[in-house]
Formats: C-alpha cells, sequence, structure tokens
C-alpha cells in the first residue's frame, strides 16, 4: 500500500472521521483534557485541527477559539473562526495565543514546532500529542479505515528528544498505553485479538511546554 499525503488523504476521510470510535483519540482525550489550563476568556489556537475537537472542547469552556488547518473539507466541520493555512507557515502573529494545541499533527510535519512555540505568548502554554515515536518504531502505521478499504497516510520520524525550543520549558510528558476504555473501542470493531501486542508500548505522547 503507497501511503497517501496527508492533505490527500484527510480530504478523503474528513466526512467520516469523528464518526468512527478512535482507540487513540479516546486515549489522547482523557490524557490531554487534564493538563489543560483554565481556558476561560482565553485566546485557543488549534493547529492542525482537523474537524476541530480540542477548539470545540475550549469553546464550551468559555475560551476563544480559532482552528487552523490544511484541508478544507475537515475545517468544514470545524467550529468558527477557521484559517485554512499550512501548520509550518502559520498566518499568525507572534505571541498571539494564550493557549496552543496540536493534535496527530507533528508526524505530517515535525519543523511545525517552531511555529506552534512562536504564536505561544510568554506565560502561556503549548500542549502536543500525537502516536508515540516508539509504538512507529514497532511497525504501526498511521491508517484509517474507509469505504471498506484502509488509508494510510505518509508521515515522517522523529523524536520526542527533537521537539526543542530556547524559550520552552517542559512541564509534563504522558507517555500512556491504551486502557479499558480503548478496549471495548477495539472489541466493537472486531479486533480485540490486537489489543494485548498494542499494550505491549506507550501509544501516544502528550506534552505540555510554558513559553518562558
Amino acid at each position: 500500500m503507497t501511503p497517501l499525503p496527508a492533505k490527500d488523504a484527510y480530504k478523503l476521510l474528513a466526512a467520516d472521521y469523528d464518526r468512527s470510535p478512535n482507540a487513540l483519540l479516546s486515549l489522547e482525550q482523557r490524557t490531554l483534557a487534564p493538563l489543560l489550563p483554565d481556558v476561560r476568556h482565553r485566546i485557543v489556537i488549534d493547529v492542525a485541527s482537523g474537524t476541530g475537537r480540542w477548539a470545540a472542547y475550549c469553546r464550551d469552556r468559555g475560551a476563544h477559539v480559532m482552528a487552523v488547518d490544511f484541508c478544507r473539507e475537515m475545517l468544514e466541520q470545524a467550529p468558527p473562526p477557521v484559517i485554512q493555512a499550512d501548520a509550518a507557515q502559520l498566518p499568525l502573529s507572534d505571541g498571539c495565543s494564550d493557549v496552543t494545541v496540536c493534535a496527530f499533527a507533528l508526524g505530517y510535519a515535525p519543523e511545525c514546532f517552531s511555529e506552534l512555540a512562536r504564536i505561544t505568548r510568554p506565560g502561556g502554554v503549548l500542549l502536543v500529542s500525537d502516536v508515540h515515536p516508539q509504538a512507529l518504531e514497532q511497525g504501526w502505521t498511521r491508517s484509517f479505515r474507509h469505504v471498506g478499504g484502509v488509508v494510510q497516510v505518509a508521515h515522517e520520524r522523529y523524536s520526542i528528544a527533537d521537539l526543542r525550543w530556547p524559550d520552552l520549558e517542559l512541564t509534563a510528558l504522558e507517555e500512556p498505553r491504551l486502557g479499558p476504555q480503548e478496549r471495548e473501542i477495539y472489541a466493537r470493531a472486531g479486533r480485540l485479538d490486537l489489543f494485548a501486542e498494542a499494550c505491549q508500548q506507550p501509544a501516544i505522547f502528550v506534552a505540555r511546554w510554558i513559553m518562558t
């Protein structure tokens, strides 16, 4: 199977992206949410937002939100305002964000990390999640079921240690493994036979930095 470029893959996946239970999104939701600061009246920018999961989550908790993604089809489902843009070239001013979130996107453009740091104000929070590099080393792929088949998404390899920026202080790093909630998702998908093996290493990471 030839992996599709991320933009092409997510254009295909946009319509059904939030409809099917996803074990990694489940794990990330319960790992990242407790790391968010109080977002009331704060500017939260959801970079590589997809359908705007985190923008919607923060909006519902009183934040002023913006969703940014390079895929128009995904943004059509995100809460406004939205900006169609590449995460590695954000059309946003320095220090404009109180809380910046980037979920499951660094593997498509690791170079965007400097942009995430740039738009986060001093004292602001940057939260990043992605598939754990260790899981990818064990043969995991970025793939999704679609219209009876599987869409595999091209990605770049990087390590968590690569995520450095002079003015960012790492304050939390979570590397969780799949748990009971995800076991139910595997069971509903008829893939319970794969669950025990999938639990052998961290599935994702979630990191939080403060801009100093």
